[in-house]
């Protein structure tokens, strides 16, 4: 084999509020930006002969496909970058953007296979809580309250959700029994933007809260079915 494709995942895609965006768009200002991961191959793919086929730029947000295809982004992390880099330079900024009133998403997209979960950190357990290849959503959890502390002005309330799009159906991950195959519909929101009606929510206090309900969404029967 000559060369295979490097599978990437691009992360993260964050966005502002409906109207932040309205806001920001006639000031000529792009809310959404888009970093590139590249991950190294893996012992199968290096059993099979596959040689890496992209190439970096020093100190650009720039990869190179094949030898004269390139392409930028807003962030490019090679196949090098350790997670606590990817989280400090594009998710760190996000989370202290909240308490400025901004919304923030944060997503993993691309094939199967590419990282997305080792990323993202989905897998995550409490056990884990000094791996240093921990990943962002556990990372968020303990900087979200670390930020919390430090507004002592200010009262804050925590709710949790989590749901997975599967085969076109939104499963909520934190039901219990009956509760599980109860419809949730995404409807626009007169407000402004979009809800999802008929999702749980539960209320966290603590780091240590919020990871248990991590924990329990990734027990449920609906993840465990579709694994």
């Amino acid at each position: 084999m000559e060369y295979c494709y490097l599978p990437t995942e691009i992360v993260p895609i964050y966005l502002l509020t409906f109207a932040c965006f309205q806001a920001a768009r006639l000031a000529g200002v792009i809310p959404v930006k888009v970093a590139l991961r590249c991950r190294p191959l893996v012992p199968k793919e290096i059993a099979e002969s596959c040689q890496i086929c992209l190439s970096f730029v020093p100190g650009d947000p720039q990869m190179i496909l094949a030898k004269d295809k390139p392409f930028s982004y807003d962030y490019v992390f090679d196949l090098s970058t350790e997670q606590e880099e990817v989280f400090s330079t594009s998710i760190v900024p996000l989370i202290r953007g909240i308490f400025s009133g901004y919304n923030a998403t944060i997503l993993a997209y691309e094939q199967t296979g590419s990282g997305k979960t080792y990323s993202m950190g989905g897998a995550f357990t409490a056990d884990q809580e000094n791996d240093p290849t921990v990943g962002f959503i556990p990372q968020v959890i303990m900087l979200l309250f670390q930020q919390l502390k430090q507004k002592v002005e200010r009262q804050f309330a925590l709710k949790v959700s989590y749901l997975k799009i599967y085969n076109e159906d939104i499963l909520d991950l934190l039901a219990v029994g009956k509760k599980r195959t109860s419809q949730i519909a995404i409807r626009e929101d007169p407000k402004g933007g979009y809800k999802i009606v008929g999702l749980m929510e539960h209320m966290v206090s603590c780091a240590p809260e919020t990871v248990l309900c991590l924990e329990q969404g990734n027990n449920s029967p609906m993840v465990a079915a579709q694994r």
